[in-house]
């Protein structure tokens, strides 16, 4: 009897949750482009003008920069199935120092895009946008390979 109200609750959360209406502009998290923007200007005391000129030019920037990554990871990933030898290392990282170079190009190229919309300052800071220390979503910071570090015991 227990289970069967259990289920029938959570097929009623489950239809409940479904029933809801899609969020603003119906993309996950709403406006992101309107985002960006915000962020943008914040980020970069950007006036309100300027931001909206530049956004533009940065997803531009992005989108390069994320096509590169999830090229490398599928170079990468191509080796998952793989005994790790010395030749299958060799071959990875020497896939993930290509990804890097390639981005390294990509940032090398929209400087002389990003001067002819930034002021000095801005310039300097637009690179490091967003490269602070990430955090998960549960809040717990990350150690190498995604695991969370041991905390001492006192």
């Amino acid at each position: 009897m227990k289970r069967f109200i259990f289920t029938l609750i959570a097929a009623l959360f489950v239809i409940s949750v479904s029933a809801q209406p899609p969020q603003q502009g119906g993309q996950r998290g709403g406006d992101r482009n309107a985002r960006m923007i915000e962020m943008l200007q914040a980020s970069l005391n950007m006036s309100p003008e300027q931001a909206k000129k530049f956004a533009p030019v940065y997803q531009g920037y992005m989108r390069e920069l994320r096509q590169v990554r999830k090229d490398t990871k599928a170079v990468v990933d191509s080796y998952k199935g793989q005994e790790m030898t010395i030749k299958v290392a060799k071959k990875i990282m020497l896939a993930q120092l290509n990804g890097d170079k390639q981005i390294i190009q990509v940032k090398k190229e929209y400087i002389q895009v990003f001067v002819n919309y930034l002021t000095p300052e801005q310039l300097s800071k637009v690179f490091t946008l967003g490269q602070g220390p990430r955090r998960p979503r549960g809040g717990q910071p990350r150690g190498p390979q995604g695991q969370t570090p041991a905390t001492p015991r006192q």
